[in-house]
């Protein structure tokens, strides 16, 4: 009899063990395991020329790796292969099509077609095909918001062709058809989850959920590919972990890497989904591995990620080990 109990119990121990590490291995936050976010090299160097920066704000990376720098001061957009070659850029000062004022943000399609920016002189979104040739536009005032004059500061696009602008002045998500047919907003102002105070960096990642830089709340807010509150993250502090009220840009990699960078500390943090933090890279200066009000961030297929340091006038590249 004896030795029934103890096989039984043997078995119980065994059915335990498997039942908890099967729980664990599916339940378990993927890339929560230490992580370090290490210099790989610089594109670009201020100036006017092709290939220069002049106070570049935004950037985007495509489906096949190439990248689009909003180059403000310089009221254009660069192009520059996966490698950090120059290939064509397009724009100049003025309100007609193809051209620029208060050039913000740039980014592209999942598919890697079309390329969309945002201005907030000229109050509109333009929308290009992948060579910098016009499509259409439109303005985003008139629908709703504070004073009903919008002030969108980033773009993304989800995989069925949804355009979802940051509107800092209405404290909302404002929503779109590829052609500029309004659909509606997300959120209102606020503290409790789904409200925004100065949301800023919008990411839009493979599954279509929606990642926002809530800045004054100090906090990641989440949204489902419905537009539904799913959770958030952050508070405010100095830590490793804490955010400043300047958190402009936002990005999500393959590996479900989160991205953000922090403006006033000149450094980008790194997250898992969840919100677990995983490590940090920066620090203020014209160095060659550090950063000066840093506003934008994008990431590429093969796990490089691009920064515009802002006030240095060029584009800094890492990468995850």
């Amino acid at each position: 009899m004896f030795g029934v109990e103890k096989s039984v119990t043997y078995l119980l121990i065994v059915g335990l063990f498997v039942v908890i590490y099967q729980n664990t291995s599916c339940c378990a936050v993927v890339y929560s395991q230490e992580a370090v976010l290490k210099y790989t090299k610089q594109i670009g160097t201020k100036g006017i020329e092709q290939g220069q920066f002049n106070t570049p704000h935004s950037l985007a990376v495509d489906n096949i790796g190439n990248i689009y720098v909003g180059d403000t001061g310089n009221q254009r957009i660069q192009k520059f292969s996966p490698n950090g070659t120059f290939i064509l850029s397009w724009g100049s000062e003025g309100s007609n099509d193809r051209q620029f004022l208060g050039l913000h943000d740039v980014t592209v399609d999942p598919e890697g077609k079309f390329v969309y920016t945002v201005e907030l002189k000229n109050h509109r979104v333009q929308k290009f095909d992948s060579n910098g040739s016009f499509i259409t536009k439109w303005e985003y005032n008139g629908t709703g918001g504070r004073d009903l004059n919008r002030a969108p500061h980033q773009i993304a696009v989800n995989s069925v062709g949804n355009v979802y602008l940051t509107d800092r002045n209405g404290n909302q998500i404002l929503k779109y058809y590829d052609n500029g047919t309004f659909l509606g907003t997300i959120g209102s102002a606020g503290t409790d989850p789904g409200k925004f105070n100065g949301p800023h960096g919008i990411a839009i990642n493979s599954k279509d959920n929606i990642y926002v830089t809530d800045m004054k709340n100090y906090r990641i807010q989440v949204f489902d590919n419905k537009d539904s509150f799913v959770r958030q993250w952050g508070s405010s502090g100095n830590g490793s972990d804490q955010l400043s009220e300047t958190v402009p840009g936002i990005a999500i990699d393959n590996n479900n890497h989160v991205y953000v960078i922090d403006k006033i500390k000149s450094r980008v943090q790194m997250y898992d989904t969840a919100g677990k933090y995983l490590s940090s890279w920066g620090s203020d200066g014209n160095g060659t591995q550090q950063l000066h009000m840093p506003e934008d961030i994008a990431v590429n297929n093969q796990g490089d990620i691009f920064i515009t340091d802002t006030r240095n006038s060029r584009v800094q590249v890492l990468h995850v080990e």
